[in-house]
């Protein structure tokens, strides 16, 4: 029986709202926000906590009182001292669409705020298209924007770990999200070990206020912090002597045959999005349509970026499974707009022949 695992960045999958974003404009120009002082400090500061060692301060229940004396309470959620709206609705229903399409049976997210926000997508979202994922979890990673990485399965999955605590070199956290482990059960009654993660990002914080030597020094550190977060998968499937029925997923930041993630190789696990093939994604009109920008690059990718004039094509989102496992085919969910469809990432998958 074949069974499809999926990966997929769903860009900023918040729940998140801001009163202006959410409430209805002739309530929310004259509504009159209540926040207590560490809610205050909380929006004022956050940028600081943010960009500097200290933890990024808790969300913070705002009590708001509209025309009518009607009282209404809300989460208040900052980044660098900006309130963070939710995801647009029609980019939300792109992802469905595109989701629904792929139709895999696992699906590992990145980029998803926390379990509210995975369960209200699923139920506003998924569920109208007919698409429900009965197991799902998000475990509260590292990340300082709070976007976490997420499992949803049609499978049961019985048992769930998380890494997010794994050390480094230096003793502190590794990964900049987190590992989430699942042990999903296969048709063929045994257990697959799903793990998804979102390795270390190649921005770079203002990178237009560097010099060329400090911009090269930067992405030394980067790259470093991305191999140690691959040493880290390496040495946690040596821990736990995983070498059979393993699917490595997620956002990896990097090429597959780049030098950071070469500890996964020598894990034993073989990367499969990059010898695969792209399939059909759906238009707004729900149609599906054919790969339209095979032409752009000569190798597989899954996100596109432009920069300074410069467009690059990348393989990020990669799919690395244990030799044992028959892969019956790999794929790309091609976008239908070249600035992507809901987001800047498309989907990958694999088909395992169990």
């Amino acid at each position: 029986m074949s069974i499809r695992i999926a990966t997929f960045n769903a860009n900023n999958l918040f729940s998140r709202w801001s009163f202006e974003a959410d409430l209805p404009r002739t309530l929310s120009d004259k509504a009159v926000p209540t926040l207590n002082a560490s809610a205050a400090e909380a929006a004022g500061v956050a940028g600081n906590a943010a960009t500097g060692a200290q933890p990024v301060p808790t969300p913070e229940v705002v009590e708001v009182t509209v025309p009518g004396d009607t009282p209404l309470t809300g989460v208040l959620r900052t980044f660098q001292g900006k309130l963070v709206r939710g995801k647009d609705p029609k980019a939300r229903d792109w992802i469905a669409r595109r989701i629904a399409a792929l139709d895999a049976d696992v699906l590992c997210l990145q980029e998803v705020e926390d379990q509210d926000a995975l369960d209200a997508f699923h139920r506003d979202d998924l569920d109208k298209r007919g698409i429900q994922y009965p197991f799902r979890v998000v475990v509260e990673g590292n990340d300082r924007r709070r976007i976490d990485v997420a499992i949803c399965s049609r499978l049961p999955i019985t048992r769930i770990s998380s890494w997010r605590f794994w050390p480094g070199p230096d003793g502190a956290a590794v990964f900049s999200r987190d590992l989430l482990q699942a042990e999903v059960t296969a048709p063929d009654g045994k257990p697959l070990r799903i793990f998804v993660n979102h390795l270390k990002s190649q921005f770079i914080q203002d990178e237009f206020t560097l010099s060329p030597a400090e911009i090269a020094q930067e992405r030394e550190r980067i790259d470093a912090r991305r191999t140690a977060q691959a040493k880290a998968i390496r040495a946690i499937l040596r821990k736990l002597r995983m070498t059979s029925r393993v699917v490595m997923t997620g956002d990896m930041n990097d090429a597959p045959d780049a030098p950071t993630l070469a500890p996964l190789a020598d894990a034993g696990l073989v990367e499969q999005i990059g010898k695969g093939t792209t399939i059909a994604g759906p238009k707004r009109n729900g149609a599906l349509t054919d790969d339209a920008f095979g032409d752009l690059s000569p190798h597989m990718w899954t996100n596109r970026h432009r920069a300074k004039g410069v467009t690059t094509f990348n393989l990020f989102d990669q799919i690395w499974t244990s030799p044992d496992l028959p892969v019956a085919g790999a794929h790309v969910m091609r976008r239908t707009q070249i600035s992507g469809d809901g987001s800047d990432h498309d989907p990958a998958c694999v088909d395992l022949d169990l």
